[in-house]
């Protein structure tokens, strides 16, 4: 029997028993989704252990636990593989758009009952593959509750950029209704020099820039949870919309003139989302989901130079549709130990259709890809057991089947392409005496193929113009990875982790001549392509020492460091380098100390900047950026009133980029430019009251 008709046979069994009443179904309390509190794979976490902290939100209680590492999830389309490592009572919100962050700091601190750190085969827990994952249970029928937040930010341009937060939330009767605003805007400047100069130094250009750019945003979301069914259901909606703008012009000292770029973009997102779930005869759950997302993008954008003229302008609209159904077995006691199944489907469907104009010294340029539709359906079906033989060692095994279907049509050719890929996974955790875990895992992911390599591009300052292509395949990853996790003195934490990566049909530029319909002379375009394999390991430690046995009562001194080794091979000059992007080194220092007499917590850290190389077929480009540091404090005065400032120091950073004259395994470089811009200092203060 396939992996399908293992889904469908069980969604089917659970269809059938919704017919009749079951006594589990009755409930209109809901009932938190919760692994016994002697699973020694379950850490729990009573409100009590946050007191002292004063926590507003349950994201700041979730920043208090020690070892604990908070993952938003990614952004790819569907929800299998895409989710974070927190659940709210046991299950993940349905809308995919609300981040992890923003549900969080919307749920009061006094409405939270505990928070249990879940390893790897704890019993009725989904951990979609997660090492690790927090479960906030929350108390019931809490009433009224909700805050009102506002916050100020000055920068050394003289800038203020205010933002504002409302959010009410009523419990009552197992019933839950919630409502959150935001809204912001600003706007700052930015000041650089650039230098461009031949291989052999000679100055081509030098110049000032000198640009303002503005945003603003807002964003309305509600929630309802409640009984329906037998069972309980959540509906989420949000409407969110954000701009912004730019407006820059560089001076040039040498030769004169001057290059204006002007930018303008907006989107606006429109999602609702629900789950629904319930119990089932014989100790089995189950849970539906759906998900509906509309996307708006508007982009307009202008570069004058002393030589030419250009102006794009694109419309893009793009949809994801999801449904996925689950059912949980009830677990199987067995001589060989506790056996729990689960089994379950998702079908997604995924559509862009873009469309873009460009104008050169005042005509018309046509791309190939400016006017561009591309559609996915996919679906993915499961079969995962978590085996516990003893209480301190459960092993997760899981098989995954995905198949989809993408077409694409528009200027830039069509094509149908479909694939199917099994995506095995395998956790192991132990914990071999108390306060210490260890994880393994082994799985094999499939990339979200991205739309935008679909489309075209230009970049008129370069002369570099991508075209694009419909024939891709999404990269594949042999993912295995092995953590640690040590916890002491109640606040103190260390964790390791290591992780290699066998990278399959990766995906990047190469150069491809074509001479265009209407066209006599020939033109290089960059085109995205499966490339080949790569492989990258990954080394991280992190750790929080309590610093109250060192005279600091109430310190904690936290430090990380990431070490990343890439190895691929270039589709253009075929030697090995690492992948675009890539930074090799990362890390942080934080000193923090919490006052509890004096209801005032303080904090100030420092972190790494940023060094990476980017590699396209007749571009060499790269970023860096020198340290930052930042510092706040904040006075609670009760558990309603927070006020907090703070400050951030911005870093200078460098932008280089080199220009080749054609391929960079044939043509030498043209230019090479540099451009500066210089860091800054802001500051902040911020309010908020719960009530």
């Amino acid at each position: 029997m396939s992996v399908t008709q293992v889904s469908v046979l069980a969604l089917a069994i659970g269809a059938v028993s919704i017919l009749g009443p079951t006594q589990q179904a009755q409930a209109l309390t809901p009932e938190p989704v919760s692994a016994p509190a002697s699973d020694p794979n379950v850490t729990p976490y009573a409100a009590s252990f946050f007191t002292e902290f004063r926590p507003l939100t349950a994201l700041d209680m979730i920043g208090r636990i020690p070892g604990f590492q908070f993952d938003g999830g990614t952004s790819g389309r569907g929800f299998a593989g895409t989710v974070g490592n927190i659940l709210i009572d046991g299950e993940r919100p349905p809308v995919r758009s609300d981040s992890l962050q923003s549900i969080l700091s919307r749920i009061p601190a006094d409405q939270v009952e505990r928070i249990e750190i879940v390893r790897a085969g704890a019993g009725g827990i989904d951990m979609a593959g997660k090492s690790v994952v927090a479960n906030v249970i929350r108390a019931p029928d809490g009433g009224l509750t909700g805050f009102v937040s506002g916050n100020l930010q000055a920068n050394t341009d003289g800038r203020f950029n205010p933002s504002f937060n409302l959010q009410a939330q009523r419990q009552f009767g197992g019933r839950s209704i919630e409502a959150a605003f935001s809204t912001y805007g600003g706007s700052g400047e930015d000041y650089g020099l650039r230098e461009r100069r031949t291989p052999d130094g000679r100055l081509l250009l030098l110049g000032r820039t000198d640009g303002v750019f503005e945003y603003s945003g807002a964003e309305v979301t509600s929630v309802y949870e409640g009984p329906l069914a037998g069972g309980r259901v959540r509906l989420n909606g949000l409407v969110e919309y954000n701009a912004d703008g730019y407006d820059g012009v560089d001076l040039l000292l040498f030769p004169t003139g001057q290059e204006r770029n002007l930018e303008d973009e907006s989107q606006t997102r429109a999602e609702v989302g629900v789950r629904w779930s319930r119990d089932l005869p014989l100790g089995m759950t189950m849970e539906v989901l759906g998900s509906k997302q509309r996307v708006w993008d508007e982009e307009a954008g202008e570069f004058d130079t002393p030589d030419f003229t250009s102006q794009s302008v694109n419309e893009e609209s793009r949809g994801e549709s999801i449904g996925s159904a689950a059912v949980q077995f009830a677990s199987l006691k067995t001589p060989w130990g506790d056996v729990a199944i689960e089994t379950g489907s998702e079908v997604a469907f995924n559509f862009v259709e873009s469309a873009t104009a460009f104008r050169f010294n005042g005509s018309p340029l046509l791309l190939p890809g400016d006017d561009t539709r591309v559609e996915e359906l996919r679906s993915e079906s499961f079969v995962s057991a978590v085996w516990a033989p003893q209480t301190m060692l459960s092993v997760t095994a899981a098989m995954r089947y995905e198949r989809s279907r993408i077409t694409a049509a528009g200027s830039g050719g069509a094509a149908e392409t479909n694939l199917a890929f099994l995506k095995p996974r395998l956790n192991v955790s132990w914990t071999p005496r108390p306060s210490h875990s260890v994880d393994f895992r082994l799985e094999r992911n499939v990339d979200q193929l991205s739309f935008g390599a679909f489309e075209a591009s230009a970049a008129f300052a370069t002369g570099v113009f991508g075209r694009g292509n419909p024939d891709i395949r999404p990269a594949q990853t042999w993912i295995s990875s092995l953590r640690y996790e040590r916890v002491f003195d109640r606040q103190g934490s260390i964790v390791a982790e290591l992780t290699h990566e066998a990278l399959d049909e990766v995906l990047g530029q190469v150069v491809v001549v074509e001479t265009l319909p209407g066209e006599t002379l020939s033109r290089s375009f960059n085109v995205t392509r499966n490339v080949g394999p790569a492989k990258r390991g990954t080394a991280r430690v992190s750790g929080r020492l309590p610093l109250d046995k060192y005279g600091m009562t109430g310190g904690i001194a936290s430090a990380s460091l990431q070490v990343r080794k890439s190895e691929t091979e270039d589709p253009v000059t075929f030697l090995e380098r690492r992948l675009s992007g890539e930074q090799p080194t990362s890390w942080s220092l934080g000193l923090s100390q919490n006052l509890v007499k004096q209801k005032i917590s303080w904090s100030i850290g420092a972190s790494s900047g940023q060094e990476n190389r980017s590699f396209a077929p007749t571009v060499l480009s790269s970023f860096s950026s020198e340290p930052s540091i930042n510092g706040n404090i904040s006075w609670r005065p009760d558990d309603k009133l927070s006020l907090s400032a703070g400050v951030n120091l911005a870093s200078d950073s460098e932008r280089r980029f080199t220009l080749f004259g054609g391929p960079r395994n044939r043509s030498g470089p043209v230019f090479d430019e540099r451009s500066s811009d210089r860091g800054n200092l802001s500051a902040f203060v911020s309010a908020r009251r719960n009530f």
